[in-house]
């Protein structure tokens, strides 16, 4: 179901974030697919997985952590190659270069 045309249109096989990215007031949102049969890792309907709240909270934070002190780039020359399994995750990972940001933008 992640990679069907007919759910997510013919760029269906490219990793594209902004899926699942809205521009709001305050700036960029990370929103849930609004129907919870579309990304099924966390199940769907009356039975959907207990930890997905807490895991969607964790990810978020890590990640507003992380973009907080640094800035990143993709490492010059390295290949992102999505492996074909269950969950989507890269071949060879994604590397990428952190440059720390001032203390003043930390604080």
């Amino acid at each position: 179901m992640g990679r069907m045309k007919s759910i997510w249109g013919e760029d269906c096989l490219e990793f594209k974030p902004e899926r699942w990215v809205s521009e709001s007031a305050g700036g960029y949102k990370f929103e849930t697919p609004k129907d919870g049969y579309k990304f099924v890792a966390f199940n769907a309907g009356p039975r959907t997985c207990l930890g997905k709240d807490l895991a969607y909270l964790q990810m978020k934070s890590v990640a507003s952590a992380v973009l907080l002190r640094y800035r990143l780039s993709p490492e010059p020359g390295h290949r992102v190659v999505q492996k074909m399994s269950l969950t989507l995750f890269m071949k060879h990972g994604l590397r990428v270069m952190l440059e720390p940001r001032g203390l003043a933008a930390a604080e």
